[in-house]
């Protein structure tokens, strides 16, 4: 039997939502510092979070561009884009579009953003994460409902979710976000 993946739960903007993801059994919290992002914080803010959640889970500063503005007071960052050093960063791609990666560096496998894909397109979705030879992060349309049949298809090291646990564009539901990574944990 495999081990569970970890799970994150991205687009934390509140200590409160911090707090239930980590009590839910979170072992990442994601915190984008994207401006115009509705679940977006300033880099400030993404360190606050991340005190607020040091010690008890992994904190990971999300960036869109491929550099980030600053590693400090982060455990992980994750960007978009081939960054120039990868130490102790996830590497996002969407869809199809991989670079080429050293295979001990993580890599997030996304979909496009904000898209809604249909059950056909999240089975090729996570038959490619299967596929890589990178430890793969799954993200992409994940909620509670669907997590369990992505883990058991896709093997991933890791599961990403953020609007697939809201009640709201940035404000987290506890009841999605506990279902959530109970159904990722659960599903092997």
């Amino acid at each position: 039997m495999c081990d569970a993946p970890l799970v994150k739960i991205c687009g934390l903007t509140r200590e409160d939502d911090v707090d239930t993801a980590i009590a839910a059994g979170a072992d990442l919290v994601g915190f984008v510092v994207v401006a115009d992002s509705p679940r977006g914080v300033t880099l400030d803010r993404a360190r606050e979070l991340a005190a607020h959640a040091a010690g008890r889970a992994l904190t990971v500063a999300v960036y869109a561009g491929s550099e980030p503005d600053s590693r400090d007071g982060f455990d992980l960052v994750q960007v978009y884009g081939l960054p120039a050093d990868t130490d102790h960063t996830i590497v996002g791609c969407r869809d199809d579009e991989l670079p080429e990666l050293p295979e001990d560096v993580p890599v997030l496998l996304d979909l496009a953003r904000g898209s809604t894909p249909d059950p056909a397109t999240l089975a090729a979705h996570w038959e490619r994460a299967a596929r890589r030879p990178q430890p793969v992060m799954l993200a992409g349309a994940l909620d509670p409902a669907n997590v369990a049949p992505a883990v058991r298809a896709a093997r991933p090291w890791a599961v990403d979710t953020a609007r697939g646990v809201e009640a709201e564009p940035g404000i987290k539901d506890p009841e999605l976000v506990i279902s959530f990574v109970t159904a990722a944990k659960e599903a092997l």
